[in-house]
């Protein structure tokens, strides 16, 4: 594969997670879960995605190894659906925190960050789809959002070898 046709893979997985974190986002102020929400859950989000941004700026570069930014972005996930599944607020704290994700990982793929490969990927398989289906959207949304996860998971996985070889 060309450098270009990575370049380019990567540019539509890129802006494909900023859409749709700024869709999450819509779609939370839209059906008044975020409206809804204690404000600490808001304010929460916030405050632990700008912890995790901060933790990632720090380990990047050199010869630091992605995963720990990469574990922290994905389990903090992991922990807000489960929170998400006994509590309105946890439901709330996902509805936001879900979008900062995607929007984050968005710009960590367009910058070609090592971290952002995995939690994409774990987006697109997993989380993508589960917030997908537990939001009150409609059978054409979920069948254009799994049609773009499918055609994201394809795209991530032509473009891993690239991404992951030595920089020149």
């Amino acid at each position: 594969m060309s450098p270009r046709d990575v370049r380019l893979i990567r540019w539509f997985v890129g802006l494909s997670l900023l859409l749709g974190g700024v869709v999450l986002l819509a779609e939370a102020v839209a059906f008044g879960t975020l409206q809804a929400a204690p404000g600490w859950a808001v304010v929460l989000a916030a405050v632990v995605a700008a912890v995790l941004a901060i933790f990632t700026a720090m380990e990047e570069g050199g010869r630091r190894s992605p995963v720990g930014p990469a574990a922290a972005w994905i389990v903090t996930v992991l922990l807000a659906m489960l929170w998400a599944h006994w509590d309105s607020a946890g439901h709330a704290f996902l509805s936001g925190f879900a979008a900062i994700v995607a929007f984050g990982t968005g710009i960590g793929i367009l910058r070609q960050q090592l971290w952002a490969w995995p939690v994409a990927f774990a987006s697109v398989v997993g989380f993508g789809p589960i917030v997908l289906l537990i939001a009150p959207v409609p059978v054409t949304g979920v069948a254009a959002g799994f049609l773009l996860f499918i055609v994201d998971v394809i795209a991530l996985l032509a473009i891993h070898r690239e991404y992951f070889e030595p920089r020149r």
